[in-house]
Order: C-alpha cells, then structure tokens, then sequence
C-alpha cells in the first residue's frame, strides 16, 4: 500500500489507533483519534522538538544542549524547563511542536519504501505531545501530494546534496518569497562553498523546509549553482545470501563499521528482509559500544589543528559540522544532543576525526 492508501483507510474507517512506520535506522509513530491525525514522534533527530526550536530562532544550540542537561538532573519536561528557564513562550513551544508532527508526517510520503504496523489504540502517547487542533487527513494527503512533485522537481535538477549555491546579486529582494524564516536563514548562510547538506546541518532546518526555499531562491534567480554533479549510482545487491554471510563474518571479527555499511545498503533494496533486519540491530548495538568505549560520553573533544586548516582533510559536509561545533567545551554527549546526524553517525564521525589526528579526548 501506497501512504495516501493507508490514510484513506484510516480515515475512512474512522480509526483510533497508532501507525508505526519503518525504514533502516529510522521508525516513526503517527497517532490518529477518530480518524484525525492528533500526533506524531520520530527517532530521527533532525525532528526533534529541540531542533524545530533552534531553527526558527527560538533557542541556540548552547541553550539547547543545557536544558537537556537540566533535563537529565530534574527530570522534567522539556518544554517546561524552555518555558521556566529559557524565555521560550508556550506559544513558540506549541507552535514548533506542530512543525515537528508534520514534518513527521510530510517526511514519509518521500520514503522511497518501507513497511508500516497499525495496532489500535493512542500507545505510548502523552497528553504533552497531543495538538491542540487534530490535522485532517485530507489536508495531509493534499500537502504531502504537492510535496512530492515539488521534490522531484528539484532533484531533476539537484540530484545531489552536494551541490554549492552562490549568491547573484549582494542587494538580494526577497520581498515576493514572503516572510519565510527558514528561507531567509537559508539565504544568509549561502556563501558559494558550504554544499546544501552543510546548509540544512547549520541551520537545523528540517529537510523539505530546507530544499523548498533553496527551490523557490533558485527559480526566483536570486541564487546560482555551481557545476552539478551525478551521484554515483547505489551498490545493487547481486548475492543476497552471500552478502549476508559476508556481513555476519565481518560482525563476527568486529569489523563493525564495514558490517554495518553492508547491511545498512543491503536493507535498502530489501527492507522486508528480517534476517538482515535482525543481524542489522545487532551490529548497530555492538558498534555503539565500540564507539563509545573510543569516544566517551564526558570526554571532550578538542581540535589539535585551527578549524581553518582542517577544513583542508574534512571528508563531507557532514564532518564539517560536527567539526565547527567542537569548542573545547562541550562533551561528546553535549555534541549528541545538539547534532541532527543522530547518535551512530555523529559517533562515527568523532573516531574518524581521532583516528586521524584531527582531535584528541580530554577531561572536564
């Protein structure tokens, strides 16, 4: 089934129930009440309550990482601590908590494949997570429909995120795209060297948001891009069992990182497989602990070179990022909260960097 199929027929069935939708290493829940979508969660970070908030503005990524901090001793809510110690209205928190259901949901109709759960009833949901004014889901069918066109429009043009704009013009009018804060970060951050996917990074702006107003800068020809490339074509999977073997052999001599490479391109031509599924959890599970027994959560990374002069043997935006946070100061679960890569890939990332001169760990 298609996602506007799903919908369709919870919507119609007039459905109280739970949608868990499934991907490698992303799962996503939409809750739906009477046939309404009333809320939604994702273990995507790039969806996180926190990064909606420091996209638009509303908080820093230092305040970000401290009230998580506070979280941690006090045990509150989040948007508690926000409001009480922050400054952060309840209207911005409501306001960006809508943002992150429907980026939540958006997201999911430019899913290439998957698979999805329905189990009746609201479970795991709590009353602080609920909209206050429920989406109908021909509003998301509707949206996610127009989404979907406007995507592939500009991936015919920009197949890759690694794509660099430059300004046209220093006096840009921007006055006809309207009062859109994402496009205007956008824009500000657009220097004719960081690619789109270092853009999306720094501004924490969640990805169709992101890739929509570098569309609309485009075709308003307030920006230009340099040479476009191809992306390669993925690895296609010729020897399913055999890439399977090879995967658990290289689990089994604790060469984590390429098992997991192998698995993470395997289940993307085969999602249904469950025996990857489950050696896939495994490796992911064992490489943490790995990773982290290298980069401990209360160490703190520092630079052992000037940012400058690293940007020379920084291999992807991706590094770049998690590169320009290191300050001295925070710890590398600090970097976790902040960072929209997610867990395993900003942990990936910090032992590349070690391994190769570019950081040393040291205390509090």
């Amino acid at each position: 089934m298609g996602l506007p199929e799903i919908l369709q027929w919870i919507q119609y069935g007039l459905k109280t129930g739970t949608v868990v939708f499934e991907r490698p290493n992303v799962v996503k829940k939409v809750f739906i009440e009477q046939g309404l979508i009333v809320s939604a969660s994702s273990n995507d970070p790039r969806e996180y309550l926190g990064q909606i908030l420091v996209c638009f503005g509303s908080l820093t990524e230092d305040q970000l990482t401290q009230a998580f901090q506070k979280q941690k001793i006090s045990k509150k809510l989040l948007g508690k601590i926000l409001s009480e110690d922050f400054g952060v209205s309840e209207k911005q928190i409501l306001e960006s908590l809508r943002i992150k259901i429907e980026e939540t949901i958006y997201d999911i109709f430019l899913w290439e494949g998957g698979k999805f759960i329905y189990s009746e009833g609201l479970t795991g949901l709590s009353d602080n997570d609920r909209l206050e004014t429920a989406i109908p889901i021909e509003q998301v069918i509707f949206e996610g429909a127009r989404r979907v066109d406007e995507w592939r429009e500009f991936r015919k043009i920009f197949p890759s995120d690694d794509v660099v704009f430059r300004k046209k013009s220093k006096k840009a009018n921007l006055k006809e795209l309207g009062k859109d804060p994402i496009l205007l970060k956008i824009y500000n951050e657009i220097d004719g060297e960081k690619n789109i996917q270092r853009i999306l990074l720094d501004t924490h702006a969640p990805d169709y948001r992101g890739y929509e107003a570098f569309g609309k800068l485009y075709w308003a020809d307030q920006i230009a891009a340099n040479a476009v490339e191809r992306p390669t074509n993925p690895k296609i999977v010729q020897d399913l069992q055999a890439d399977l073997v090879k995967a658990a052999d290289l689990f089994k001599s604790k060469k984590f990182d390429e098992s997991y490479d192998l698995l993470e391109n395997f289940l993307v031509s085969q999602p249904e497989n469950e025996e990857a599924q489950t050696l896939f959890k495994l490796v992911r599970d064992s490489y943490l602990k790995a990773l982290y027994t290298v980069c401990s959560p209360d160490a703190i990374p520092k630079l052992t070179t000037d940012f400058a002069d690293l940007n020379e043997q920084i291999y992807s935006s991706k590094e770049g990022y998690l590169a320009s946070r290191i300050n001295g100061e925070w710890d590398v679960k600090s970097l976790m909260m902040i960072s929209p890569l997610g867990e395993l890939a900003s942990l990936r990332i910090l032992k590349r960097l070690y391994d190769g001169g570019m950081i040393k760990f040291g205390e509090k």
